[in-house]
C-alpha cells in the first residue's frame, strides 16, 4: 500500500476518533464536579470538533469527496465514573499524539503534515490539563500548594 492509502486510511480513522472523543468530552464536561474539570473538557471538546472538520477538509481535497466517517455513527468510550472517565481522556489523548505522529512519518503532504503538528500539539495541551485534573480530583492525597506568609 503506498503512502497516499496510508495517509487516507490514518485520517479517516483519526477523523472517527476525534468525533467520538467530542461527545465523550460533552459528556465529561456536563458532569464535572468543577470549574477547571468543565472548562478543561469544554476547551477539549471545541478543539476536537476543529479537529474533526479540518480532518474532513484534508480528506475532500486528497480524495475529491467527504469521507462516509464524517457523518457515520459515532461510540464514545463508555466509563462508569467520573475519575475513570478523566482516565480514558488521558490514555486517549496520549495514543492520539501517536497516531498523528506515525501520519507523520509516511506522510509526503506539507499542508497535512502542518496541520497534524498543530493537532498534536493541542492535544498535549489536552494531556496536561487531564493528567492535572486527574491529581487534583481523583488521587486522595492532593494537597495544592499553600503559598505561606511567612516572612
Amino acid at each position: 500500500m503506498d503512502a497516499y492509502y496510508k495517509v487516507v486510511k490514518g485520517l479517516k480513522t483519526t477523523l472517527l476518533d476525534e468525533r467520538a472523543t467530542a461527545v465523550f468530552y460533552a459528556k465529561m464536561r456536563d458532569i464535572s464536579r468543577t470549574y477547571a474539570g468543565v472548562e478543561a473538557f469544554a476547551e477539549a471538546r471545541k478543539d476536537e470538533l476543529d479537529h474533526a472538520r479540518e480532518l474532513t477538509e484534508l480528506l475532500e481535497e486528497l480524495t475529491g469527496t467527504t469521507p462516509m466517517e464524517a457523518t457515520q455513527q459515532i461510540t464514545p468510550p463508555v466509563f462508569s465514573n467520573y475519575c475513570e472517565g478523566i482516565a480514558i481522556a488521558i490514555d486517549g489523548e496520549r495514543n492520539a499524539g501517536i497516531e498523528y505522529s506515525n501520519i507523520i512519518k509516511i506522510s509526503p503532504y506539507d499542508k497535512v503534515n502542518k496541520y497534524l503538528i498543530k493537532i498534536i500539539s493541542d492535544e498535549e495541551v489536552h494531556l496536561a490539563k487531564f493528567s492535572k485534573l486527574y491529581e487534583m480530583e481523583c488521587q486522595q492525597n492532593y494537597q495544592p500548594y499553600q503559598h505561606s506568609t511567612k516572612i
